[in-house]
């Protein structure tokens, strides 16, 4: 059957043609469930193998070594499927799984492995009957992340998505899971640390309040086992970077924005050890040291910091306009930088007089520059 064809209801009963059943499973059915249109669609099919799926669906391609699960267009969306499996605990990390994937494994048990209730439910793509065996709706409902069950420890990498999700979604954890969470830390250390910033960035990209991810690591005593530096502040210094990057959050979606305002906390060794670390993406790490250095050059503010405020962040991966949403949203009293740098373009190097050569000419420049904003001080001031 042609990709171009299917849509979900001829997907299904295609399935159930042959003796098995399609859900949707996982996220999309927590977004649906709070009438929130969902970005993907995940399904689970039951009672059939990978052999006669591939047989009815050839345009289907198979992906992931660890954990297969077919792609998928579906009315013009692209989908993952995959079928229902059991995992059990068979060493350590992520990969420390023996999974196994049979006809006779029941939707209910496939929800079962997977991590909290919310993600634990599906919806039968026929009848539209949602299945619910943990009572994911009523958690959903009370705003509250509740671990499936004990095997929530098995991987590590649940600890990191509960926080995110739990930052993403405003919701609290309950006392069990967070414990759940808390003995992660026997195997957190082993994982990628590619894994480790994929979830910090999800939470600094979609999170509201995306301190909460940092906040539920701590409670959980995993934030000095995945971001040493933020573990590594004072308690001071930590509860002014996690209001500062809700304040900046609140002014801005941009995770580079919102990563730049921890470089104002942390001091440029410590950022530069997380970088060498994690590899944080350049824009991000040349975004936190610029708005740094800025802030402290503004502390005390006067012309010529002004000035060179300004210059610093034109070569940067900074702007004047995305420094001032940060500076503006912190609220330490420093100066919005935008409206000098409109006076500053009213000069430019071809006003300089003809026998000032090279270095001269900038240096020209920026006395002129000092002068102007020296005026404009004066008014503010």
């Amino acid at each position: 059957m042609s990709s171009n064809i299917v849509t979900e209801r001829i997907f299904a009963e295609t399935i159930a043609a042959q003796g098995g059943r399609a859900y949707r499973v996982g996220a999309c059915v927590h977004d649906m469930i709070r009438g929130i249109n969902p970005n993907g669609i995940d399904f689970c099919v039951v009672g059939m193998v990978k052999k006669n799926f591939k047989g009815l669906f050839p345009d289907a391609v198979e992906c992931g070594k660890y954990f297969p699960v077919f792609r998928l267009s579906i009315a013009g969306v692209k989908c993952e499927i995959a079928f229902a499996r059991t995992e059990r605990k068979d060493g350590s990390g992520h990969r420390g799984f023996k999974i196994a994937s049979n006809p006779k494994i029941t939707i209910e048990q496939d929800l079962f492995r997977r991590d909290t209730t919310v993600n634990a439910m599906a919806i039968d793509c026929l009848t539209g009957e949602v299945i619910d065996p943990f009572h994911g709706i009523q958690d959903s409902k009370d705003g509250m992340l509740r671990a499936t069950g004990r095997h929530f420890s098995d991987d590590p990498m649940r600890a990191l998505r509960l926080a995110g999700e739990a930052a993403r979604l405003d919701y609290e954890i309950d006392g069990a899971t967070l414990n759940f969470a808390r003995a992660a830390g026997a195997e957190i250390g082993g994982e990628p640390s590619e894994r480790l910033f994929a979830e910090m960035a999800k939470a600094l990209r979609e999170a509201p309040a995306p301190a909460k991810f940092f906040k539920i690591l701590a409670k959980v005593d995993l934030l000095p086992l995945v971001f040493k530096e933020i573990a590594d502040l004072s308690a001071e210094n930590f509860r002014l970077a996690m209001a500062e990057l809700d304040a900046v959050a609140k002014a801005a979606s941009s995770a580079k924005l919102r990563f730049a305002v921890l470089g104002s906390v942390l001091d440029e060794q410590s950022l530069l050890r997380w970088n060498n670390k994690m590899t944080l993406p350049v824009d991000w790490f040349n975004a936190a040291n610029i708005s740094r250095n800025v802030m402290r050059l503004l502390a005390q503010p006067d012309p010529g910091k002004i000035v060179g405020a300004i210059q610093l962040l034109r070569r940067g991966a900074l702007s004047v306009e995305e420094f001032d949403i940060i500076s503006q949203a912190v609220e330490r009293k420093l100066p919005a930088l935008g409206p000098y740098q409109a006076i500053m373009t009213s000069l430019s190097k071809d006003m300089a007089p003809e026998q000032l050569k090279g270095k001269e000419i900038g240096e020209w420049l920026r006395r002129k520059y000092v002068e102007v904003i020296t005026k404009a001080w004066a008014k503010e001031v």
